[in-house]
């Protein structure tokens, strides 16, 4: 009986610790449970909020999207206007030049050109200013410049006509009747020899050399003398170069074109008056209107001007000039092209 007492203590003490370990494994199967359930539950929750990231950025994307959109149709928008008002503004100038181009031809009264009428300015006086001679040498047809010989940038002066592509001439000094003028250095004087003038033109023709041609610079008294003047035409026919007679004497006393005809030689001269007489815009137009006439009626006109007499009116006045009177059918060109 003790020992079945015994055994059933046993048994019951055995269930016993059966259920207590039941009791712990269901404990630790529910703590396990918990477990996965918490980790199933942050798994969740850092999903959720990767998804609602995801669906931040995406917002955002489409936010900063129509942004863009915005800030490119303003930008275009700015662009356009500003085009726009670039066209205008050309528009503007253009309308701007039209209107110019109307005033001139109003301001300018230019006849047709007869038969190709041609037309030689030929600029005195060059040789003391460089920059002077250069807005001649600028302009955008053939000119013709005379130098004089011996003053302080004679040399200098003729190589820049030159490399311009422009007509060098020699502007000789000579002797005017008022014997109170004084022509320069390098004149023919009355009271030279023929052959002392011949040396002396020479000379002069050797410091700004080589040149096209020569006209006087004043000379009244020297064209008046038959011989003088002749000495002069003589070094012209043995350099081969022409001569244009200034017409600086009164025309019942020039011998010129006598001592020409004496040597079968032709010669030139001035056959419209001197452009700048006057030192004006308007008067210098009014001179150059009648060397217009003469070239219509003679096949050609010679105008003098002064390279530095008028250097602030002329050159600006024969640029504007130009265009008009090729168009009305004048030919521009330089004494060695008119044939003698």
């Amino acid at each position: 009986q003790k020992t079945e007492t015994s055994s059933s203590k046993t048994s019951t003490a055995e269930k016993k610790v059966q259920s207590q370990a039941n009791e712990t494994a269901v404990a630790k199967t529910n703590a396990g449970t918990a477990k996965t359930k918490s980790q199933s539950q942050k798994t969740e929750s850092a999903a959720t909020k990767t998804t609602s990231a995801t669906k931040t950025s995406t917002a955002e994307k489409k936010v900063q999207s129509q942004v863009k959109e915005q800030t490119s149709v303003k930008t275009n928008s700015t662009q356009t206007k500003n085009t726009d008002s670039h066209i205008a503004s050309i528009g503007a100038v253009s309308a701007g030049d039209k209107e110019l181009e109307e005033a001139k031809k109003k301001l300018f009264n230019i006849p047709p050109a007869v038969n190709g009428a041609k037309l030689c300015f030929v600029i005195d006086d060059a040789g003391e200013n460089v920059a002077n001679v250069k807005k001649y040498t600028a302009l955008p047809f053939p000119i013709t410049i005379a130098v004089l010989p011996r003053v302080s940038h004679s040399a200098e002066c003729a190589q820049i006509i030159r490399s311009a592509g422009k007509e060098v001439i020699l502007h000789q000094p000579m002797q005017a009747v008022n014997l109170n003028m004084n022509p320069g250095e390098g004149a023919v004087k009355a009271d030279m020899h023929l052959y002392e003038i011949e040396e002396i033109v020479l000379e002069n023709i050797r410091r700004i050399g080589p040149v096209k041609g020569m006209n006087n610079h004043e000379g009244s008294l020297i064209t008046s003398e038959v011989l003088k003047i002749g000495a002069v035409l003589e070094v012209c026919m043995a350099e081969g170069i022409y001569f244009i007679d200034s017409r600086t004497a009164l025309a019942e006393a020039n011998q010129v074109r006598q001592a020409a005809l004496e040597r079968n030689m032709n010669v030139l001269e001035r056959n419209a008056p001197f452009i700048d007489n006057v030192i004006t815009r308007e008067d210098m137009l009014s001179e150059i209107y009648k060397g217009l006439a003469v070239a219509n009626k003679q096949g050609r006109a010679i105008m003098i001007g002064h390279v530095d007499k008028s250097v602030n009116i002329l050159p600006t006045l024969l640029s504007d000039l130009y265009p008009y009177l090729v168009k009305a059918g004048y030919v521009i060109t330089t004494p060695s092209k008119l044939g003698l």
